[in-house]
């Protein structure tokens, strides 16, 4: 509610020698909604006042208390022991509710976010633990998007490097042309498998010499690794569109391929490389790290080469805000090294690219190495999920309309949800059990909450137009009215943390405290009109806010299920 907390800053900084900034970030919720709405804490006063906390927060309340007029978005202003607590003002809120559209963007602000995510290698299907990266990088674009920014949706494609010497060796022995037409990039990952099940050291003599052909721009190969690309790609897309999302460049590393040498000679010039058992490196040691390998023994480039030039190639495109790297925890250690490489050049904006980092997914028992074999893919789990729903609604609904449509927003949404349900550094254990729970903190938990206030606003014929201009709301009302208007505060929030879990625990909370209104209090059966609209618009503010916050984490809201 940062409306409120502007007002309640702009009375505090009246009253005493605090600043209207400092005073919003001091502010803080109180533990229970009886003791107020907003709390200020007087520590810092106390010190500057010599006075103890008590008798400062005691002294502020009775000034600010007679600064309150009728029209005030606070209502009343109590000390409790050292902090100043402020109440809203419930008819104001609802006010202020009324004009309030959740899925109205903020202003632009030109400046430019990018954010690398997913980043699935070529001719490899995208496995389940990608939806890890996949997802958070979306939800925060997303979040970023709507806070007004430009965002440079990247997805940096593992398209380079010595394992595509590996596939042409592959295809060139063990590939079908009619297999790959048919199957495409399962194809290309079983001719993968089978080429590290050989024992054979001349197969990495061959690849070896494949790459390096890529590298020097051999018509052949570099035919070869279009072709792999392009089918890539083209399966990426069907993934992405069903999980709803969405890029705005699409690079890769091959897009860095012949300007390597050029950073390489940079990296030299400003702080000095070292051979190393024939590869140059980057000596860190000095800094409790280990080296930076920028070329191999055979001269061929490394990832880490490429994200140096893609991090000063992306700064002369977009001169971003920040630049952020959704990328797991284990590579850690090689975003510190660039970024300290960064650092060491001279790269002023080098404080700008953040390692947006995130934790494990685990599924049962089941070890996810394209090498083995034993991979899961994604578009496998999204099938089965979809099917699971689908047997649900059968069971809950069989009259529903366009089943199998509410069927896939249910199954993706409740993949995606399931992702982004706790913070992000945490690991997270994949349970079919648990993500398909109508009942649980769970993505079909608040799409039902959704459809559920559709129903209503439906059979009570509710026109927002007709909204009772001006209300009281009161008890489970207030909260609820309080939870609604309070959507940007939490959006903020995520976005200064990067954090999409925020956006997910926001929307539960606000389909818990629906429910619980649902549930003990009368909507549509009210006599009196104007209460029954003023309470028919609390759902419908709630059905808006719902639908705005699965739209930005990326999942659908039907209106039916």
């Amino acid at each position: 509610m940062k409306l409120f907390r502007e007002e309640a800053a702009k009375l505090i900084a009246l009253s005493c020698n605090v600043d209207n900034n400092e005073a919003m970030v001091l502010f803080s919720t109180p533990p229970q909604a009886e003791m107020g709405d907003i709390s200020f804490p007087c520590f810092k006063l106390s010190k500057e006042l010599s006075l103890s906390p008590k008798d400062v927060a005691d002294d502020l309340a009775k000034k600010i208390s007679k600064t309150l007029n009728k029209g005030s978005c606070i209502r009343e202003v109590k000390a409790v022991g050292p902090y100043v607590n402020f109440f809203v003002n419930s008819d104001e809120l609802y006010k202020q509710c009324l004009s309030f559209d959740p899925s109205k963007k903020y202003p632009k602000n030109k400046k430019t976010i990018t954010i690398d995510y997913s980043s699935p290698n070529i001719a490899k299907p995208i496995a389940f633990h990608h939806i890890r990266s996949t997802v958070i990088g979306n939800v925060i674009g997303n979040i970023f998007e709507h806070c007004g920014y430009n965002v440079a949706r990247i997805n940096y494609l593992g398209d380079w490097g010595t394992q595509f010497g590996k596939l042409i060796t592959a295809f060139e022995k063990y590939g079908d042309d009619n297999k790959l037409e048919k199957e495409g990039i399962r194809h290309l990952l079983e001719i993968y498998v089978q080429y590290h099940k050989e024992e054979d050291d001349s197969l990495d003599d061959t690849s070896r010499e494949w790459f390096q052909r890529m590298e020097s721009g051999d018509k052949k190969a570099l035919s070869y690794w279009a072709k792999f690309r392009d089918i890539s790609i083209k399966e990426f897309d069907r993934v992405y569109k069903r999980l709803n999302v969405r890029f705005t460049d699409l690079d890769g590393e091959s897009l860095y391929n012949g300007k390597t040498d050029k950073i390489v000679e940079e990296v030299h010039k400003k702080i000095g490389t070292v051979e190393s058992e024939g590869a140059l490196i980057v000596d860190l040691s000095k800094y409790n790290m280990p080296p930076m390998l920028l070329k191999k023994t055979d001269g061929a480039t490394l990832y880490a080469t490429r994200d140096l030039a893609a991090a000063m190639d992306r700064w002369k495109r977009f001169k971003f805000e920040e630049s952020l790297y959704v990328v797991g925890h284990p590579q850690e250690l090689h975003f510190k090294q660039l970024f300290k490489v960064m650092e060491l050049m001279g790269i002023d904006w080098y404080t700008k690219c953040k390692h947006i980092q995130f934790g494990l997914l685990h599924l049962a028992d089941s070890k996810m190495s394209t090498r083995e074999g034993n991979v899961i893919f994604l578009e496998d789990v999204l099938d089965k999920v979809v099917k699971l729903a689908e047997k649900a609604i059968e069971e809950k609904n069989p009259s529903l309309e366009n089943k199998k449509e509410v069927a896939e927003a249910v199954g993706v949404g409740a993949i995606i949800f399931g992702d982004i349900c706790k913070r992000r550094i945490q690991d997270i254990t994949f349970k079919w059990e648990d993500i398909l729970n109508f009942d649980g903190e769970t993505a079909p938990y608040v799409q039902y909450t959704h459809a559920r206030a559709c129903s209503i606003l439906s059979k009570a014929g509710f026109d927002v137009k007709k909204a009772t201009k001006e209300y009281s709301p009161e008890g489970m009302e207030f909260e609820l009215l309080k939870l609604i208007y309070s959507m940007n505060d939490w959006l903020d929030e995520a976005k200064k943390e990067h954090e999409p879990f925020l956006v997910a625990r926001y929307v539960l909370d606000l389909c818990k405290a629906f429910n619980r209104y649902y549930y003990q209090e009368k909507i549509i059966d009210v006599e009196d009109s104007d209460k029954r609209n003023a309470k028919l618009m609390l759902v419908y503010k709630t059905k808006e806010t719902i639908k705005t916050c699965l739209g930005i984490i990326g999942i659908k809201a039907p209106e039916r299920m």
